[in-house]
């Protein structure tokens, strides 16, 4: 019986070599494939890195911001040495401010270079999505958007710090 057993497996092992060639080609397939993912997840975290660090460069007092451990405030001042002045707290209650390294901020107002032209790109594109469907030019639409946004960022931060200096007052 342990005989006939055994000349049943060498029999299979020789007719199944292609098998052995699948098997191998699945196994190469799949090292591809995660090689792959991992190349491209990299990219991905470097970009939104990139982002990252644009947009605390980006940060001027006036910005709203939010910290790793869930402080919330508005930035009074930005330091020479990478950390900022955050301003917490209401006139009823009591103003206090904390000074932190930058690099504790999680959110923020604030927008980098790399932001700014992402949502101009996008209001673009709904603008032309929106004149073909009114029938105007694309270039008609591009016009349109431009006469829209504000020439720079600093210019709608600087209302709004003047608005908040008139109410203090």
């Amino acid at each position: 019986m342990l005989f006939s057993l055994l000349s049943d497996t060498a029999d299979k092992t020789e007719s199944s070599g292609s098998g052995n060639y699948i098997l191998i080609i699945l196994v190469v397939l799949i090292v591809v494939a995660f090689a792959a993912y991992m190349i491209f997840s990299g990219r991905k975290n470097k970009s939104r890195q990139k982002e990252y660090i644009e947009q605390l460069e980006a940060i001027r007092p006036g910005h709203k911001v939010k910290t790793v451990g869930g402080i919330c405030g508005i930035v009074a001042e930005v330091c020479d040495d990478n950390t900022v002045i955050i301003e917490t707290g209401s006139e009823q209650s009591g103003k206090s401010y904390v000074k932190m390294d930058k690099e504790l901020i999680a959110q923020t107002d604030a927008k980098g270079p790399t932001q700014i032209a992402r949502e101009e790109a996008e209001a673009r594109r709904k603008a032309e999505k929106e004149a073909k469907k009114a029938g105007l030019t694309a270039e008609e639409a591009s016009d349109a958007v431009i006469s829209e946004t504000p020439d720079s960022e600093e210019t709608a931060v600087e209302p709004k710090a003047e608005e908040e200096k008139k109410a203090e007052e």
